[in-house]
């Protein structure tokens, strides 16, 4: 097996094409999601795994520095295809040679380890994996996997019998949408996506939370959507924009990554329909299942539950090796003083960027 350290975009489409169709591939790993860091002043590099000149797995990174503080994250995997976890040891042994060579003080991976039967095709079994460095996530600012929230639709033989199985509050909601004569449009253009992601950040606004603005994160949404590796969908009601969702298709299925309604009276239940039409266009792409995505406020958790989703944490999935004691002694000192939230983070990286 050769290790390909690269930045190469030959090489970075080839990845990309890789996880795409790869089961436990993630977006998180694509090349355009691990170039958008750079508004933060981060760095990004793709391991890649070749045999036979074939990619057999590999992972991507995160380089994130700030003055003399590096990190190496790997916020999903590394992954390999089936038939090759005996080299996935190999690989991880891998992290800690480069982020030395890189000079990080620390390095985190996030394996995807489950029973779970439904994803065993997206996970590694616990008893196949031997891990290096110490459990759990002490470097929160590269968002890194740790579980999947599923709609499953292996008993399913058609998307209509998949809404007669949801709540009738669910069924309800969504037909409400589609009588307000609700207009459902994928963005395919750069204006179109700029349109769409301004219902995401004034849902954010509205609802005190942080996303990333369009203009940080532009690149990766046009270019993830461009290639079709991404849908960015806007809703029109009287030629109004009411509402947006973002979706990335990766491993064999879309994964939910932001969204949002405007607030009004009467409600339209919108965000009904923009997580249907995910869950539609997943069947139609002949994927097993729909990504919801983990987490959000306990509104949001309680109202993606509503979608008859399994909710699955991935088993002690963050692991980390302090390769400079001090130096990260010294940084998570000043992490505890001056980080507040994310929001600040940002602020904070663009500044001494």
């Amino acid at each position: 097996m050769e290790f390909l350290f690269t930045k190469d975009n030959d090489w970075l489409q080839k990845w990309d094409d890789f996880l795409l169709s790869e089961n436990r591939g993630s977006h998180l790993l694509y090349s355009d999601w691990l170039q958008s860091y750079k508004s933060y002043g981060f760095d990004f590099e793709v391991c890649i795994c070749v045999e036979n000149q074939k990619i057999i797995g590999g992972f991507g990174a995160v380089i994130a520095k700030k003055s003399f503080f590096k990190f190496y994250i790997i916020p999903h995997g590394p992954i390999v295809k089936d038939d090759f976890e005996n080299q996935l040891d190999a690989i991880i042994n891998k992290i800690k040679i480069r982020a030395k060579e890189n000079g990080c003080c620390y390095a985190q991976y996030s394996l995807p380890i489950s029973n779970e039967t439904e994803i065993k095709d997206k996970t590694f079994f616990p008893e196949t994996i031997n891990l290096i460095g110490k459990k759990g996530n002490l470097f929160k600012y590269v968002y890194s996997n740790y579980g999947i929230n599923w709609v499953g639709f292996n008993t399913i033989n058609s998307s209509e019998e998949l809404l007669i199985q949801m709540t009738s509050q669910v069924r309800r909601n969504i037909n409400l949408s589609y009588k307000n004569n609700a207009e459902i449009i994928f963005a395919t253009t750069e204006e179109e996506c700029k349109l769409a992601y301004k219902s995401i950040e004034d849902n954010a606004l509205e609802g005190n939370y942080a996303v990333r603005s369009f203009e940080d994160f532009k690149e990766t949404i046009v270019s993830l959507v461009t290639k079709g590796k991404a849908h960015l969908l806007f809703v029109k009601v009287d030629n109004e924009i009411k509402g947006a969702g973002f979706a990335v298709n990766c491993g064999n299925c879309l994964t939910y990554i932001s969204g949002g309604t405007k607030k009004e009276k009467p409600d339209l239940k919108l965000g009904y329909l923009i997580h249907w039409e995910f869950i539609k266009k997943s069947y139609e792409l002949g994927f097993k299942g729909y990504n919801i995505s983990m987490g959000g406020s306990k509104g949001v958790v309680e109202f993606k539950a509503k979608f008859n989703t399994q909710t699955i944490y991935f088993v002690e999935p963050h692991c980390h090796i302090i390769l400079k004691p001090l130096i990260f002694k010294i940084y998570l000192i000043l992490n505890s003083i001056f980080v507040k939230n994310k929001k600040t983070i940002s602020v904070l990286l663009k500044r001494f960027k």
